[in-house]
């Protein structure tokens, strides 16, 4: 396929749209929670995909390729979204819901709180945890999609285990995932 893609092959861009669009969402998602520009940030991947294509070397790696231009993607969304902090008019609460399945008001309230405590970690440390713990990604997978070692994702992980533990556990939203037994327990461990 990336032989095609390189040819600019229509068939073989839709192909990769299709087969990676979700992979790529997963993967924004996970690291910043509900976005408000997640098709554009998604559109932003592929056109990077698109434009470095003739970087791939090795066909085989092209997922963990992809998902590293998502991770750095992501980090930029980030970093905008921190320069630009003074611009929001509206408290956190009255941020319009997105559409989505019903879920509990409890889990809602959780996961709002696990991400306003993970927006405090720099983006690289957010990202790595998030993958982690979110995403259930495997060290070695974060350490390739964010093209660092794997002692330095071991690293971010633990920075930022050790910091949402501390700040996390002052919210009551949060007080199922610090309970004996729970992911978060085994994470922490």
């Amino acid at each position: 396929m990336l032989l095609a893609l390189r040819a600019g092959e229509p068939w073989a861009e839709r192909a990769f749209l299709e087969c990676e669009i979700g992979n790529v969402e997963r993967i924004l998602t996970r690291i910043l929670g509900w976005h408000c520009e997640l098709d554009d940030l998604t559109q932003e991947v592929f056109v990077r995909a698109f434009a470095r294509l003739d970087d791939l070397r090795e066909p085989d790696a092209l997922r963990g390729w992809l998902s590293s231009i998502a991770v750095f993607v992501a980090r930029e969304a980030i970093r905008k979204k921190r320069r630009r902090r003074w611009l929001v008019f509206l408290p956190a609460q009255e941020t319009p819901e997105l559409t989505t399945v019903p879920v509990s008001p409890e889990a809602r309230d959780a996961l709002r709180a696990f991400y306003d405590v993970v927006s405090g970690l720099d983006a690289d440390t957010r990202i790595a945890f998030t993958l982690r713990c979110v995403g259930g990604m495997e060290l070695s997978e974060i350490a390739e999609a964010c093209e660092v070692s794997l002692a330095t994702v071991k690293r971010r992980i633990k920075r930022a285990a050790t910091d949402f533990y501390a700040r996390g556990r002052a919210r009551p939203e949060l007080i199922d995932w610090f309970e004996e037994g729970t992911r978060w327990r085994q994470i922490k461990s």
